[in-house]
């Protein structure tokens, strides 16, 4: 059964919400309730600190990757995604689901077809 498009535009409004927010302290802190791995990752993360994202940027982008990769932070992953985000001049979380959407959505097309 699939969801109403207005269910899942009310849950996607309010994870825009949460994520707008929080701190990436806060989410880093909820993620590694799931993700212990997450607490070896300082440079990582400051790495993306220098790359000057905005906050809900970061934030989406560590629940995206976190999210397509069995729960588990992929640096390469993380890195490229945010200069992307860096380069397409993104500045907030609704923005940056808009953009993971469609890459995912691209990724998974052509994964298929390869």
């Amino acid at each position: 059964m699939r969801d109403n498009p207005n269910i899942l535009e009310e849950k996607e409004r309010k994870l825009v919400q949460y994520l707008e927010s929080c701190t990436t302290e806060e989410i880093l802190k909820e993620a590694q309730e799931y993700t212990p791995s997450l607490r070896s990752h300082s440079s990582l993360l400051r790495k993306l600190s220098e790359m000057k994202l905005p906050q809900p940027v970061v934030n989406t982008l560590i629940y995206y990757t976190l999210a397509t990769n069995d729960q588990k932070p992929v640096a390469y992953k993380l890195l490229t995604l945010a200069a992307l985000c860096r380069k397409l001049n993104i500045k907030n979380a609704q923005t940056a689901i808009t953009f993971f959407k469609l890459y995912y959505s691209r990724h998974t097309q052509i994964s298929q077809e390869g």
